[in-house]
């Protein structure tokens, strides 16, 4: 007996017909949905307007920092480029007199070495040329000698009588006594200008050798000044330098540039950055609360002491553009406030007690009789009406009714033909 075979697959007609009956269930649902969500109308969202508090703030980020703080620099005697060899770590406790920075030593130790291998040859060059000095002017003494003895003998067997000489033996003895006379003088004048001549030639022989000898002790000093101690007892914070890196190991610095403080704990600040598109009304002696990333729980009371005069980017290639601020605070707390610590900030540009204010999205503008109107709607028992209202002070979010509306009075928020 043959089985009947069960086709478990569906046909071709048959899927066909499937999809073709889905299409139209789709279509259907898409042509019936706006109609059904244009028809009706979302409901009315009210607001009963009552008094509170009006506030215009400016919020900003930034850090702790010591109002007073001890640099730390490269020493000027260090000239030139120098090395970062050794850092001690940031935030330790050091004490005066530790080392807190080593630089490069290296090119300071061959400059020394060069400088007194200078100092040694000019020394036996000085020497040298001392003792030939000596030579010459012990010839020379000598041949004065012997001319001086020259010139007696001759003055004292010299023929003058005319009667017992030739007149030729006579002229010929004076010519060689005032031959001697000359001689004699020639080494006398030879004489002075040598030790003019050793006198000048050991000045500049002894200047080369002072001025090596200077350029020695500025590099002993500078290798001394390499070792960087701290001044006093303190904890010690890295400075960023113009590209905000911090100083490490390896790292090019210059005479003169701070890399890092040690700062006075008793009086804390805060430095804050403000975005300058929100920067609107910012001045000094603003009130400021702070709060410390690390114990958001706690509020501390400041106000604005300083403001940049120009915005600058944090980073250099940012399109944002901040002003620094620094904020003075009513008072510090050592065990919680360290510089560094990240903090945020409110700037209370404007704040006002017991005042009428509603969100700026209740509020819509009519040019009436050449200027702009201000209006609200107002709920009524028939619906709701237009209510002329005068505005004061405004913050992003909301906008303070000095006239035309009473408190405990429901208003809309969002545009009037949503309203039911």
């Amino acid at each position: 007996m043959m089985k009947r075979t069960i086709n478990k697959f569906p046909s071709r007609l048959q899927r066909f017909l499937f999809f073709i009956g889905l299409s139209l269930l789709v279509l259907t649902v898409l042509l019936v949905t706006p109609k059904c969500s244009s028809d009706a109308k979302q409901p009315a969202a009210l607001l009963e307007v009552k008094k509170g508090n009006f506030e215009v703030t400016i919020p900003g980020f930034g850090e702790m920092q010591a109002v007073k703080s001890t640099p730390i620099s490269v020493p000027v005697q260090a000239r030139g480029q120098q090395t970062i060899a050794w850092i001690a770590p940031e935030n330790s406790f050091v004490k005066e007199g530790e080392t807190v920075i080593r630089l490069d030593d290296n090119v300071y130790k061959e400059r020394i070495q060069t400088e007194q291998f200078q100092i040694t040859r000019l020394n036996l060059e000085i020497e040298d040329k001392a003792s030939q000095m000596d030579k010459e002017k012990s010839e020379l003494q000598g041949q004065l000698k012997i001319t001086a003895i020259e010139k007696d003998l001759a003055d004292v067997y010299a023929a003058r009588d005319e009667s017992l000489f030739p007149r030729n033996k006579i002229i010929e003895d004076k010519i060689n006594l005032e031959y001697l006379e000359e001689k004699n003088t020639h080494y006398r004048v030879k004489q002075s200008k040598l030790d003019q001549k050793v006198k000048a030639e050991m000045q500049l022989l002894e200047l080369r050798r002072r001025t090596h000898q200077v350029q020695l002790d500025q590099y002993k000093e500078a290798l001394k000044s390499l070792e960087i101690t701290a001044p006093h007892n303190g904890l010690f914070i890295y400075e960023k330098n113009w590209r905000g890196e911090k100083p490490r190991i390896g790292m090019t610095v210059w005479a003169g540039r701070k890399i890092g403080k040690l700062p006075d704990l008793g009086i804390m600040e805060a430095k804050v950055f403000i975005l300058e598109s929100e920067a609107a009304g910012l001045k000094a002696d603003l009130p400021v609360e702070v709060v410390l990333d690390s114990d958001p729980d706690k509020v501390f009371k400041g106000k604005v002491t300083n403001i940049d005069t120009i915005a600058k980017p944090l980073e250099q290639e940012s399109p944002l553009k901040y002003f620094e601020v620094k904020v003075a605070l009513e008072k510090t707390v050592k065990e919680i406030m360290k510089p560094g610590n990240q903090v945020k900030v409110l700037i209370f540009v404007q704040q006002l007690n017991d005042v009428l204010s509603v969100p700026n999205q209740a509020l819509f503008f009519e040019h009436v009789e050449g200027k702009d109107e201000a209006f609200v709607n107002l709920k009524s028992s028939s619906g709701f009406e237009k209510q002329k209202v005068v505005i004061g002070a405004r913050s992003l979010t909301r906008t303070v009714i000095t006239e035309g509306l009473e408190e405990g009075r429901k208003i809309l928020l969002g545009k009037a033909e949503e309203r039911d």
